[in-house]
């Protein structure tokens, strides 16, 4: 009998939703257009916003490139400005020379030329490795050749033919070295 009433019970449901009047169903088919247009505006507006993050990504990406490569492109200008008195000086050196100037102070000269160079590329972060009588170290050094020499230990460079440089505490060139067998 139970299985009756619930079966009853059912039907009854269905008579009277079948029964409400057709202006309730109305309304609510209004409620679902209603919604349905304000979730289309929702996904109108978020379509909007969408694109115009895209495009604003894609400027930003693109103006990004544009200031790297002008960084790029003007990253050595502060050092050759820096450079160009020192070819100035080196300049009026080999004028000089050529109008027959006196040797030693020639020599002089360009001593105080080289030693301007190095200033301002030490101003930049470059430092001379030093390996003479240094103990060999792969990191820093390039071995060209070992050779016996009486009193120096295994391992110890003895001779440099190639200074090399770091450049802000990185290996630039490795100094090309004999060391002692």
């Amino acid at each position: 009998m139970s299985e009756k009433h619930a079966s009853n019970s059912a039907k009854e449901k269905e008579k009277r939703e079948r029964s409400k009047p057709k202006s309730a169903q109305k309304k609510k088919e209004e409620r679902l257009q209603k919604k349905l247009k304000e979730a289309e505006k929702e996904i109108e507006v978020l379509k909007d916003r969408l694109l115009r993050t895209a495009a604003e990504l894609d400027n930003f990406r693109k103006r990004t490139e544009r200031e790297i490569s002008q960084i790029i492109q003007n990253a050595n200008e502060r050092l050759i400005k820096d450079i160009l008195p020192v070819i100035d000086d080196l300049e009026r050196s080999l004028k000089l020379s050529h109008e027959g100037g006196n040797e030693k102070d020639f020599r002089k000269g360009i001593e105080l030329i080289y030693q301007k160079l190095m200033s301002v590329l030490q101003s930049y972060g470059l430092e001379p490795i030093e390996s003479e009588n240094k103990e060999f170290d792969v990191q820093q050094h390039e071995a060209l050749l070992q050779m016996e020499k009486e009193g120096i230990p295994p391992g110890i460079v003895i001779e440099e033919h190639e200074k090399g440089y770091l450049l802000n505490g990185k290996v630039l060139r490795h100094a090309k070295v004999v060391v002692s067998k």
